[in-house]
């Protein structure tokens, strides 16, 4: 049994293309989706990893579950928040596969923006730490804005990650970033965008919004309809999947499944 621990959940489409993967691969597994509260994710996870299954957490739990893994990768480390987890040698292991599903994600948005160095990252949670190691990896030179509703916690993203490469803003209206990235979950009921583009100094050139729905979130309808490159959560939802295929079985996931499972 692998599954995807979060609240909320529903939406999900993990579901769809780590069935579409097993079924593929003629492997006996299945994956679900499972509300659970802070109280009781790092049980969950736990009883999951240690009975031979994985999966995967998501908001807003991605840093509470740290204290219930025995082994986690540099990138857990780095980011302080953990996204995938299975058992090896019954130890539960945690890894954080967004990093380099971001850096994917990442290429794929700003392949036709010549010198993409201004980025405006929205959020503080495990998201937007995830996205800042994985642009640290990118670039040791451009400077990265966080805006996020609460400053006291932009503010502790920006000490870990380190003031002279991460600059918390008061006002993300005074920006006027090449790349917009949401890292928020505003967007998840297809109603409200995190903010609105047009109130910018300037336009970006590019959006990467790592929410996604049945249809295009509100974010990225905006930037469509104003000419922007944009690239939604689903590229980076099946990045990170493939990615956590890999650690749970040590093979990749059959080639293509998941993208063509998403419709």
């Amino acid at each position: 049994m692998y599954a995807l621990l979060g609240d909320p959940v529903a939406h999900s489409l993990s579901p769809v293309i780590h069935n579409a993967a097993f079924r593929a691969a003629g492997r006996d597994a299945t994956y679900v989706t499972r509300r659970v509260s802070a109280d009781g994710c790092g049980a969950a996870l736990r009883a999951l990893a240690l009975g031979g299954g994985g999966g995967n957490v998501t908001l807003p739990h991605k840093r509470r579950v740290l204290p219930f893994l025995d082994r986690w990768t540099d990138a857990v480390a780095a980011t302080g928040a953990c996204n995938t987890f299975w058992a090896k040698g019954g130890e539960v292991w945690g890894d954080n596969t967004d990093v380099e599903a971001f850096l994917g994600t990442w290429k794929e948005a700003v392949a036709g923006i010549a010198e993409a160095a201004g980025v405006l990252v929205l959020g503080a949670g495990g998201g937007a730490r995830a996205v800042l190691h994985a642009l640290s990896e990118v670039s040791d030179e451009s400077r990265v804005l966080v805006w996020n509703r609460t400053r006291a916690r932009a503010l502790d993203l920006g000490r870990r990650f380190g003031e002279t490469r991460v600059c918390v803003v008061e006002e993300w209206r005074e920006t006027a970033p090449d790349v917009l990235v949401n890292a928020t979950s505003v967007g998840l009921d297809g109603r409200a965008a995190p903010v609105d583009l047009q109130a910018l100094k300037s336009p970006p050139r590019g959006v990467i919004d790592l929410v996604y729905g049945r249809r295009p979130t509100p974010l990225c309808r905006q930037a469509a309809g104003m000419g922007i490159a944009v690239v939604d959560g689903r590229s980076m939802l099946v990045r990170q999947a493939e990615a956590s295929y890999l650690r749970w079985f040590g093979a990749p996931a059959p080639r293509g499944v998941m993208t063509r499972a998403l419709g």
